[in-house]
């Protein structure tokens, strides 16, 4: 399957520009990669901002036919860790649903969005950075301070890109039982302690939904959306 790029070099949001053009009804192929060299107003979960500078962070957004499908957020997580794996950081876990760590630390956040037609994905990862700002350099890592190697944004994004459409295209968009036990696998989450809205458990599951189970003193709770801190990562 093949994918339509569109190339830029400074936008406020890769996921903003790519609605934009969507609501205009411009016609884009099944799959498109849109990447930016800099994002100016990136936006990470809960509307938390993702600030990035060239050559330091890889900023894009992949459009995909799969609206309103809550199993795209962990297919994009999984497909992320398969590129990742191909570029040969191969300890990377998941933090549910789709934030990818490596040794605790965050490496790489997916915010998907839906609209009437397609999913938008979004995706930051720190690429080539070697200092964090002193507030978070406990909790962010990156590909080069994993590796000591310097990657090339565009090419990342493009490999990126084609483990995101294998994957979708191979599962078209559900949470088949091979993919919920490879996401099980890497989900962090599980048999860890696990804070979520003013309540506390241990992660048990991830349900054939995607959502997360955790066992409380009241009985299993199931969690579909909202933050979930996990005892130890970040």
């Amino acid at each position: 399957m093949t994918f339509n790029v569109i190339k830029l070099k400074e936008t406020e949001s890769t996921n903003t520009y790519a609605k934009a053009l969507l609501r205009k009804g411009e016609p884009l192929m099944p799959y498109t990669l849109i990447y930016t060299s800099r994002q100016t107003a990136g936006r990470g979960r809960l509307g938390r901002s993702w600030e990035s500078e060239e050559g330091s962070t890889l900023c894009m957004s992949l459009v995909a036919p799969y609206p309103y499908a809550p199993a795209v957020t962990l297919l994009s997580a999984l497909g992320v860790h398969r590129a990742l794996c191909a570029l040969g950081v191969k300890n990377t876990k998941i933090k549910w649903p789709n934030d990818l760590i490596f040794g605790n630390k965050k490496l790489c956040g997916i915010l998907t969005e839906s609209t009437d037609k397609y999913a938008v994905i979004g995706i930051g990862i720190n690429l080539n950075t070697e200092d964090f700002p002193l507030e978070i350099a406990h909790k962010a890592t990156s590909l080069k301070m994993i590796t000591g190697k310097v990657f090339d944004p565009f090419e990342a994004a493009k490999l990126i890109t084609q483990k995101l459409v294998e994957i979708l295209e191979e599962t078209k968009g559900s949470l088949t039982p091979a993919i919920h036990r490879e996401y099980t696998a890497l989900c962090e989450n599980i048999g860890r302690e696990v804070s979520f809205r003013g309540k506390s458990g241990v992660a048990v599951a991830i349900d054939k939904d995607g959502s997360l189970l955790v066992q409380t003193a009241e009985g299993t709770e199931k969690i579909s959306s909202g933050e979930v801190f996990v005892c130890g990562i970040y």
